[in-house]
């Protein structure tokens, strides 16, 4: 009976350290990246698993930034 019950901790104890090494994976491969490049000030798609820098339309279209409208 001691030798079934020592085969059942050790199963336990790896599914542990196999739970614990996914969630660190999970934690380097998807939350990481997101919190460095928004800490840099970039925008992350999920979508393309990138960091982008916010680029202003008036400096693709080449007219300044526009004044704001007075209201009367």
């Amino acid at each position: 009976m001691l030798r079934i019950l020592t085969r059942v901790q050790i199963a336990y104890l790896c599914l542990f350290f196999l739970v614990c090494a996914g969630m660190f994976a999970f934690q380097a491969l998807h939350v990481w990246p997101i919190e460095r490049c928004e800490r840099h000030g970039g925008w992350w798609s999920a979508k393309y698993r990138m960091c982008a820098t916010p680029i202003p339309i008036w400096r693709i279209t080449g007219h300044g930034p526009r004044p704001a409208a007075k209201r009367p």
